[in-house]
C-alpha cells in the first residue's frame, strides 16, 4: 500500500509540475526537447494499461438475440440508397478508461494504413492524456491534432476551422468527409466526455432529418448488448447533446471535432 501511495504521490508532482510549465510557457507542442520533454518522458512511463477500460469488459455485458438492440453486421454494410458508410471500418476497444481518444485515433490511423505504428499509450504519450483527477483529464483537441500533426498528417478540428451552425449544416459536414472517405473524430457529453468516429451517416430515404442515425466507432462499447464496437444512434440527438460535460477548458467544450489524413491521401483512396 506504501509503493502505491508513493507511486500515486510521484504521478501527481508530475503532472502538476507538466501542467505548471506548459500554462506559464504557453508550451503546447510535444517534440521541442528540454524540461517539457523530460517531464512528459516521466508522465509517459505513468500512463500504463490499468486494466480497466471497455477490453477489460469484452463480451461480458453481450446479450444473444437481445429483445431490445438489434445486431448489424456493420463491418460488412455498403454504401448505397440512403447510406454513407466507409466500408470495413476496423474497431478497437480501449485499455484504461482515459484513453477513449488515443483509442478512437487508432482506429483512424488503421483505416488509412492498415496498420497501427503506435500503441494506445504511446499515442496517449504524445497527445498529452492525463488519467481521471488530474488537471485537464482525458484527451483534448488540441492533444488528438498534436499526434497526426507531429506524424505529418493534415489535421482540421474545431478549434481552428470552427463547427456546425444548425443540424442541417451538421449533416451536409457528415456527408462531405464521408463522400471523401474520411472518418470525424468527435467528442460529446457520453460517459461524461467521450470521443468516438462517425463513420455512416443514414437518411433513412425521407427526407426529414429527425429519423437520420449516425453509424459510429466506438472504443467503450459496453451497452448495447453486442460489444463490437460500433454504435448506431440518432444524429439529431448526437448533434443537440454535442458539449462536454466538465472534462475540457470552457472554450473548448461545444462540438469538438477533428480529421485527419496522410500528407498523400487523395480522397477515395484507402487502403
Amino acid at each position: 500500500m506504501m509503493k502505491k501511495a508513493m507511486l500515486a504521490a510521484v504521478a501527481a508532482a508530475a503532472v502538476g509540475a507538466l501542467n505548471f510549465y506548459t500554462v506559464n510557457t504557453g508550451e503546447e507542442e510535444s517534440g521541442k526537447g528540454g524540461a517539457l520533454d523530460n517531464l512528459k518522458g516521466s508522465i509517459g512511463l505513468l500512463l500504463q494499461k490499468d486494466d480497466g477500460g471497455s477490453a477489460a469488459k469484452q463480451g461480458k455485458a453481450d446479450v444473444k438475440d437481445s429483445p431490445y438492440f438489434k445486431k448489424a453486421d456493420i463491418y460488412n454494410m455498403k454504401s448505397g440508397g440512403s447510406l454513407l458508410i466507409l466500408e470495413k471500418y476496423r474497431t478497437y476497444q480501449q485499455h484504461t478508461e482515459y484513453t477513449c481518444g488515443p483509442a478512437a485515433a487508432l482506429t483512424v490511423v488503421r483505416h488509412f494504413l492498415g496498420e497501427v505504428p503506435d500503441s494506445e499509450m504511446e499515442m496517449a504519450k504524445i497527445m498529452g492524456t492525463h488519467p481521471a483527477n488530474m488537471k485537464d483529464p482525458g484527451t483534448n483537441t488540441r492533444g488528438m491534432s498534436r499526434y497526426f500533426e507531429q506524424k505529418g498528417w493534415k489535421v482540421k478540428n474545431s478549434l481552428k476551422d470552427g463547427s456546425s451552425k444548425t443540424y442541417e449544416d451538421f449533416l451536409a459536414f457528415v456527408d462531405d468527409n464521408l463522400k471523401q472517405g474520411i472518418p470525424i473524430m468527435v467528442e460529446n457529453v457520453d460517459w461524461g466526455g467521450h470521443w468516438r468516429v462517425i463513420i455512416g451517416h443514414d437518411t433513412m430515404g425521407t427526407g426529414n432529418g429527425s429519423d437520420d442515425v449516425l453509424i459510429m466507432a466506438d472504443p467503450y462499447d459496453t451497452t448495447d448488448h453486442a460489444q463490437d464496437g460500433y454504435n448506431i444512434i440518432s444524429a439529431e440527438r448526437f448533434y443537440y447533446m454535442w458539449f462536454d460535460a466538465h472534462l475540457f477548458r470552457e472554450n473548448e467544450k461545444d462540438q469538438q471535432w477533428l480529421t485527419a489524413v496522410p500528407p498523400d491521401y487523395a480522397p477515395g483512396k484507402q487502403k
